[in-house]
């Protein structure tokens, strides 16, 4: 039996105020449908490089905050051991790159970052995630206490919260046990999660064991108050038992929920998770996207250049392709496992190569490597050119191949080739979208790709946004499709038409850029230049190298549409965040629900201001403040389309 908490009862009588407020005000009726006029109001401005963080980088994700509490939101790129960047919001509309003096390490396999203010006194900190050489070392996660003027220090070595093993990838700041000191979990790779609880004097402890997280390995996490008890849930991707909902037992342990939850039917392709109000009805529902982090292809590009790449197990693996007779034979440049492969695991036809880009020439191909178990790439041809059809013109056939036992993660490049055909790939990547209702904690699938859902939904899905980026006071769902390696992909932006339906915005939007050389991994909405208006920072760096850089992108909401109000929480018990509290804001006669869980995307956690769409409405009734401390605050006739800070204080 679910238990009654005093949040949970105040969000109840909240929900029950708020249905008898639209029904007394006559404003329950759903609005018009969305038409091309509404379509066409959407609009986004690619401002990268006038901002001046145009650049390509394996970026992965990305972490916002206020770190120099100046009033703007900055940005920190973990750049995935290329050096990271923070970037300073200049207020002009530009940033600058100011890592190299803020104290903090630039290097390292950087996966997710986090901001928090661990230790309350009133100055962001910032946790990165980092791996541990596929499990062949041990580490620390960097750990940076901030001065709150743009300054850093690493207490890694004194806080207790170094995961040496884990090959840490997501993570989330939460105030799991409500002490009033924000924890820290870690969805770790092949390697037991953590839980991090904050002894509130600059210590962690692992917890990991009593609370029940480290019998499982994760790499994706989101977390929300999904039943509205005032404790913070989690919910765990990329787990070998699939999607999984661990509830908050009393602040004490998390037990698995995901069948009573009704989310046990879903398979183990779950990339993209997201909390949010979609329907407007009070409480929390969820966004899913299918996808794969990796997956077999190759891609011919039209102009010559086949791009690959594939896991190889125990059997030969690879693709046979055509070449024209006309050139002196193809050249090839060959990864594995990430780097460039080792010389000696390469043959053109039976003769060894000096270099992991090599050229191997028609004549040298035409002699078939000898049989042997050596582990590595074999490239030869057909010694006889044949038609492909009656009348055509001859053409070479070659194959390459990767043999040994063992996991392999192979990709390149081969150019002067065309007509890939893949030979034991496995090519078929989980796509499509769906979504689903909170009915008091139980989720219902309402809509998916397959039934509901536009088609253009059927992406790859690395990462879901939930965002009101029209202002109209209804969710909007951003999709991240991550295509495949060496194939630039395309983003979904789908707005919410009153939770009846959803229809995909035109790519004249601009909301939805192409990837680049990289496949997209993450977005992130949040107001950068205090308009009001949330604008929108994508990363496009994931994938095997060489497909692993991609453009950043950054991209100012210029559209016509509603009014907004925007909510920056600071806690009493930490005067720089407001995570875990439920907000609800009343105006004109409707009600709109939001949680602060700090934007939790993919890999990082932000923390923003929460941003309220508020339709035509031009004055805020009241908005009402449910503190994770359980205090209660309200606020009354508010004007719009601007920040209000919000200090924690009881009514």
């Amino acid at each position: 039996m679910r238990r009654t908490s005093p949040l949970r009862a105040a969000v109840a009588a909240i929900l029950g105020a708020g249905a008898a407020l639209i029904a007394a005000s006559g404003c329950h009726d759903a609005p018009p449908p969305i038409d091309a006029a509404r379509l066409a109001r959407v609009r986004f401005t690619d401002v990268t490089a006038a901002a001046g963080i145009a650049r390509n980088a394996p970026t992965y994700d990305a972490a916002i905050a206020d770190f120099d509490a100046d009033g703007r939101l900055d940005l920190y790129v973990g750049n995935h051991g290329t050096g990271a960047a923070l970037l300073h919001n200049q207020g002009d509309g530009t940033f600058r790159d100011v890592i190299g003096t803020s104290g903090i390490a630039p290097g390292g396999d950087q996966h997710g970052t986090g901001w928090a203010d661990f230790d309350r006194d009133g100055a962001l900190d910032l946790y990165v995630a980092v791996g541990a050489g596929r499990a062949l070392a041990t580490k620390a996660n960097p750990f940076y206490r901030g001065d709150g003027k743009g300054r850093f220090t690493d207490v890694s070595s004194v806080v207790g919260a170094t995961d040496p093993s884990g090959r840490s990838r997501a993570l989330a700041w939460l105030d799991v046990d409500l002490d009033g000191d924000l924890d820290l979990v870690l969805a770790n790779y092949a390697s037991p999660n953590r839980l991090y609880l904050n002894r509130g004097d600059g210590t962690f402890e692992d917890a990991s064991e009593r609370y029940g997280l480290a019998r499982w390995t994760a790499t994706r996490l989101a977390w929300a108050d999904y039943d509205g008890d005032g404790l913070p849930d989690l919910l765990l991707g990329g787990t070998a038992q699939n999607l999984r909902l661990l509830r908050n037992e009393d602040g004490k342990s998390f037990r698995d929920v995901t069948r009573e939850a009704g989310l046990e039917a879903l398979g183990g392709s779950v990339q993209g998770m997201a909390f949010g109000d979609y329907d407007n009805d009070g409480d929390l529902d969820l966004a899913l996207s299918r996808g794969a982090d990796f997956a077999d292809g190759v891609v011919d590009d039209a102009r010559g250049t086949l791009r690959f790449a594939f896991f190889a197990h125990d059997e030969p693996d690879g693709f046979d392709f055509v070449v024209d007779p006309s050139e002196p034979g193809v050249s090839a440049e060959l990864y594995e496992n990430g780097s460039p492969v080792a010389p000696e695991r390469i043959r053109c036809g039976d003769t060894p190569v000096a270099s992991p880009r090599f050229t191997c020439d028609a004549r040298s191909a035409a002699t078939a490597p000898a049989a042997s178990d050596a582990i590595g790439f074999r490239l030869w041809r057909d010694a006889e050119e044949r038609p492909p059809c009656t009348g055509c013109a001859p053409q070479q056939s070659w194959r390459l191949r990767w043999q040994g036992k063992g996991d392999h993660h192979l990709s390149g490049l081969v150019r002067r080739a065309s007509q890939p055909t893949p030979i034991g790939l496995q090519t078929d990547i989980p796509r499509g979208a769906s979504i689903w209702r909170n009915d008091t904690g139980v989720f219902t699938k309402r809509m998916d790709t397959k039934d509901g859902l536009p088609p253009e939904t059927a992406v790859n899905g690395q990462a879901v946004q939930w965002a009101d980026v029209d202002a109209d006071g209804w969710l909007d769902l951003y999709l991240v499709d991550s295509g495949s390696e060496g194939a630039a992909a395309r983003n979904v932006l789908l707005l919410n038409d009153a939770a009846r339906r959803f229809v995909v915005v035109p790519v004249e939007s601009g909301a939805t850029p192409d990837s680049g050389a990289g496949r997209a991994v993450a977005a992130h909405f949040f107001d950068y230049d205090g308009d009001a208006k949330l604008d929108l920072f994508l990363a496009n760096g994931w994938g095997a190298p060489p497909f692993d850089r991609g453009p950043y992108r950054l991209l100012r909401n210029t559209s016509d549409g509603g009014h907004a109000i925007v909510l920056a929480l600071h806690r009493a018990a930490s005067p720089r965040d407001g995570l875990g509290a439920w907000i609800t804001v009343d105006a004109c006669g409707r009600r709109f629900t939001r949680y602060d869980n700090g934007g939790t995307s993919w890999y990082s956690q932000s923390i923003a201001p929460v941003h309220v769409g508020l339709g035509d409405c031009t004055r805020v009734d009241m908005v009402e403040i449910h503190w994770p401390s359980g205090a209660g605050q309200r606020l009354h006739d508010l004007a719009v389309d601007r920040r209000i800070d919000v200090t924690e204080a009881n009514d």
